[in-house]
């Protein structure tokens, strides 16, 4: 039976990811309510003791540019001619993150944001879903992340290491954050460090990711072409965007990371422009999660992940129900061409997806649903892989040794990773056999040991502990990830030792019980 590391909790991490992330504390609601001035609300409690805003007579939409606040203040003003009831006001944000702030503080109540940044919303503030977009009859309030490869290939999901890779963008949800998250939580690309970046530029040999220009890893940008309004390759590309990462596919790369109606849109006759009139989508198929390989028309089946539309997110105290009821009414008096205002259009802004997406055709209303129960669980696998920040990694971590052996080898590993400049480095502690391992892990004393399937059975029914990594002997990928909560203190006990020589790596063996150290000599 493979091995397998363990740690404490129940938050899901990707097997390959930084060994443990710190344990993201989501904020407890806010006992009470706080009133915005001017702004009557009744507060009328609800199950499980919580309070509502039952009755409000303004919705404020924060806005996160100077183009979305240009169309709210016009749809403000539409609103209220048509005698829209909550009234609508609008203020001014200056990024979706900001917004969520302004949310969270009372400040404003709802914002629009995409899966990602709803991720993002209810993991750092606390915030839920309540009204989603709806696209088309075929998917509904969602969207999927699919890989495109040429018919004529032999790529699977398995064998992506190597070959040549196109995206829609940096950071962008169908092209960056679902696949890259995925091959992450799935154990089959690393990200040492936080750093996905270098992580992606190791795993593929060349790839066109328009806006990573600025990365000190030109594979990132290898496979760009730039354009003849761009002055630089990998700024503005001719690859960027669903269609543009497919015609990267087209003029000869290995796998595009699309959305499932980027091939169909763009094939048999569909598209006029002159690199997409002859293609074919039966030349083209889709790699599925289980290694095998689909049609394009079956997205349903073989994808990355479900992607749930953008979605209007609020504090929970907030009625959802209203919102939706605002919306609702502005969507009947203001979806048709001759309506003085669109609220599905942002042409009229010199932009795109302003405030809403402006492929929506209307929105429905998130009843009761948490933000995990609305991203689902291939979406929040994804994001867990991607969701890694550098500056929150613990300095060290402490790996549980029971033997001289162990303690040797695994200094052999601190000074490796050290020479390596892999964060964080590696700590080692000596304990007497497994299960002191576990009882100092349960003390938060140490934070992984190596267990045996035995052991294991004993480090989750006795201890809590759950498994973070498995062992994969075959060569195929036979890691489960599983949720997991590790917490892990940012603070290490590192030994210097007087008698090491000068120049040489201090690693140290700290001792629980005693705090002693032992002396592990070798060289850098």
């Amino acid at each position: 039976m493979p091995q397998a590391v363990m740690a404490t909790g129940m938050r899901r991490q990707s097997a390959a990811a930084t060994f443990l992330a710190p344990l993201r504390r989501i904020r407890a609601k806010r006992p009470g309510v706080v009133t915005s001035v001017g702004v009557p609300l009744r507060r009328t409690p609800t199950a499980g003791a919580s309070v509502r805003l039952f009755c409000l007579n303004e919705i404020r939409w924060c806005t996160v540019s100077e183009a979305e606040k240009n169309k709210c203040n016009d749809m403000k003003a539409s609103f209220a001619e048509a005698k829209i009831v909550p009234a609508l006001s609008c203020v001014e944000g200056t990024s979706p993150l900001n917004c969520m702030k302004i949310v969270q503080d009372n400040n404003a109540d709802a914002v629009t944001l995409s899966g990602t940044l709803t991720y993002r919303a209810g993991t750092s503030y606390n915030l839920k879903p309540v009204v989603g977009e709806v696209y088309d009859q075929g998917v509904g309030t969602s969207y999927y992340a699919v890989a495109v490869v040429r018919k004529n290939s032999t790529i699977t999901i398995n064998s992506l290491k190597g070959t040549t890779s196109c995206h829609t963008g940096y950071e962008k949800t169908s092209g960056w954050n679902v696949p890259i998250g995925y091959l992450i939580d799935s154990g089959r690309m690393s990200a040492v460090a936080c750093d996905i970046p270098k992580g992606v530029s190791d795993f593929f040999s060349q790839s066109c990711v328009p806006g990573a220009e600025n990365f000190a890893y030109p594979s990132l940008c290898g496979l760009c072409s730039g354009n003849s309004s761009s002055g630089t390759q990998c700024g503005k590309d001719k690859y960027q965007d669903y269609d543009g990462a497919f015609r990267c596919l087209v003029d000869g790369g290995d796998v595009a990371f699309v959305k499932h109606s980027t091939v169909l849109d763009n094939s048999d006759g569909k598209q006029s422009a002159s690199w997409a009139k002859d293609i074919l989508s039966s030349d083209y198929q889709l790699l599925c999660r289980d290694g095998t390989r689909a049609d394009v028309t079956e997205w349903k089946r073989c994808n990355l992940a479900r992607v749930p539309a953008h979605a209007v997110v609020a504090r929970s105290d907030v009625d959802e129900s209203l919102i939706y009821k605002m919306l609702h009414e502005g969507q009947q008096k203001y979806n048709s061409p001759s309506s003085s205002f669109k609220i599905f259009d942002s042409t009229a802004y010199n932009g795109t997806n302003l405030l809403f997406r402006d492929a929506t055709r209307e929105f429905r209303m998130i009843s009761n649903q948490t933000y995990q129960s609305w991203l689902g669980d291939e979406f929040l696998q994804a994001m867990t892989g991607i969701d890694c920040i550098r500056d929150k990694l613990p300095k060290a971590l402490r790996w549980c040794s029971i033997s001289t052996k162990e303690v040797w080898k695994c200094g052999g590993m601190a000074r490796a990773f050290k020479n390596k400049t892999l964060d964080p480095s590696i700590q080692c502690v000596s304990a007497v056999n497994h299960e002191d391992c576990m009882r100092l892990i349960q003390q938060k004393e140490v934070d992984a040991v190596t267990l045996d399937g035995g052991d294991i059975y004993t480090a989750g029914k006795t201890y809590g502990l759950v498994p973070a990594a498995a062992e994969s002997y075959s060569g195929k990928y036979l890691i489960q990830t599983i949720r997991i909560a590790a917490e892990l203190r940012l603070k290490s006990e590192i030994c210097a030792l007087p008698s090491s020589p000068p120049l040489q790596p201090l690693i140290g063996c700290c001792l629980p019980s005693t705090k002693s150290c032992q002396s592990l000599s070798g060289g850098a």
